[in-house]
């Protein structure tokens, strides 16, 4: 029973790195959720921007279309205005000539404006769309980083993992199946007693159970969290190894 207990502990102490480097492997990939989010974010504003600026490009395009009649008609009007024979064609023909300059004028003055607004509106783009490379950039090396440091963690995983199936094959299958399931379900399945305590969950274990440990002739659970456990001292002495009689305890 001395060397499986060695095996376990030397399986856990496995078991222990490789989750530390798998979690540390899966956490990467999420460095870079808040650039990507600021991208996204950046290239819905600038798509709504592009849809407002062809909006806006397209009703100026109207606009000019309609000035470009307001001014045929000020023609007309001008020309009905020389050719008035009586007063009353004159008067209603002025008033047309007048309307029309008035009418011509408002829409010239809105035009300049969206003119000038489409202007702004064009720069803000450019400068948006350069922000957007930039950070598209910055998310690329980001990446890139990132895709070489899970290469790396997985060569340390597997660097921690070698042996391990041959480490397995070496413990009891009964105690296997009840340390996969304390590992599952606990986090880790063999846990250290000191001053005849546990240290799975700080609970003072019986007396005679304490000295059955310190003979090391059986595998023992803690009576409270069911955890496989051991004087720590029993292994810390001497760094005992499978197949080695660690000293007795005092």
């Amino acid at each position: 029973m001395k060397d499986q207990l060695l095996y376990l502990l030397e399986l856990q102490t496995i078991d222990t790195k490789v989750k530390e480097l798998e979690a540390a492997r899966q956490s990467l990939p999420a460095r870079t959720e808040p650039l990507r989010r600021d991208l996204a974010k950046l290239e819905g504003m600038l798509g709504g921007e592009r849809q407002k600026l062809a909006e806006t490009e397209a009703w100026k395009k109207q606009q000019a279309e309609l000035l470009a009649r307001e001014h045929e008609a000020l023609r007309s009007a001008k020309s009905k205005l020389q050719g008035s024979k009586t007063g009353k064609e004159y008067n209603a023909a002025s008033r047309e000539v007048d309307n029309k300059k008035k009418s011509i004028h408002d829409r010239e003055a809105e035009l300049k404006k969206v003119t000038e607004a489409l202007g702004a509106s064009s720069t803000v783009i450019g400068e948006r769309d350069a922000a957007i490379g930039q950070l598209r950039e910055q998310l690329a090396a980001e990446e890139a980083q990132v895709a070489v440091k899970v290469e790396e963690l997985g060569k340390q995983i597997a660097e921690a993992s070698a042996g391990r199936d041959d480490l397995r094959a070496k413990i009891d299958k009964t105690w296997l199946k009840t340390y996969d399931t304390l590992a599952g379900k606990r986090g880790y399945a063999v846990a250290p007693v000191l001053s005849g305590t546990c240290q799975g969950c700080q609970m003072r274990i019986p007396p005679q159970l304490n000295n059955i440990l310190a003979r090391m002739e059986s595998l023992e659970m803690c009576p409270r969290c069911g955890r496989i456990i051991y004087r720590k001292e029993m292994t810390e002495q001497g760094d005992a190894k499978p197949g080695e009689t660690p000293p007795a305890a005092t």
